[in-house]
């Protein structure tokens, strides 16, 4: 994966649950499409970028 991005495998590698993971893919998602990124409007995409993910974990992600 490219060094910006995030999968929900790379989240379950960190140590998180897998429907832990899932639901932090969903949230990023659903953010990026309330700010406009309407790409990110699909089911089965499972990768968001970090900084995404960091603003709703509130700490950096490896």
């Amino acid at each position: 994966m490219d060094h910006n991005l995030i999968s929900n495998k790379e989240l379950i590698e960190m140590g998180y649950r897998p429907h832990t993971a899932n639901d932090i893919i969903h949230q990023a998602r659903e953010l990026l499409v309330s700010r406009g990124y309407t790409f990110y409007n699909r089911k089965r995409l499972m990768v968001v970028p970090k900084s995404v993910v960091n603003e709703i974990l509130g700490t950096e992600v490896a």
